[in-house]
């Protein structure tokens, strides 16, 4: 395992969500409330004799994500989708960049992705109505740029 020489974080600003710039496609996304994404790899144990595991066996990584965006945001998505559904939105990449005040920039790529869906719900004494926008990913590359 490699150590980080990075020097800690002493009286700076943290990053927070305020410093997130999200673009899809590398246009600019405003009106972004929330974004998940993850992965996860499938690790297996094996067995043999005895009742613990002898190896383990690596499987396949999964990548999720998530958009939670503005009414307003997914209507101007919409706007520019084929046929008007989300879903038919060619594949694109997702930068999502950390640029805290004084800080190093850090960037990560949701790479290869496709809107598989949406969800949205209102109820009385919402400001906003919020629409959770389910991507497909193919991979993300968690970067660090000077």
């Amino acid at each position: 395992m490699a150590i980080s020489n990075i020097v800690p974080l002493i009286n700076n600003v943290a990053y927070s969500h305020a410093d997130i710039v999200l673009n899809i496609g590398g246009v600019p996304i405003v009106g972004v409330t929330s974004i998940e994404y993850s992965d996860n790899q499938e690790i297996t144990g094996n067995f043999s004799t005895g009742h613990k595991p002898t190896s383990v066996s690596f499987g396949q990584v999964t990548f999720e994500a998530s958009i939670t965006v503005t009414f307003e945001a997914m209507q101007a998505i919409q706007l520019g989708a084929p046929g008007g559904y989300i879903q038919n939105v060619p594949f694109f990449d997702v930068g999502i960049n950390y640029l805290p005040e004084n800080g190093i920039l850090v960037r990560d790529v949701l790479k290869k992705c496709r809107f598989k869906g949406r969800s949205q719900s209102s109820e009385t004494g919402n400001s906003e109505i919020p629409v959770t926008l389910e991507l497909y990913v193919s991979d993300i590359k968690y970067q660090r740029v000077n």
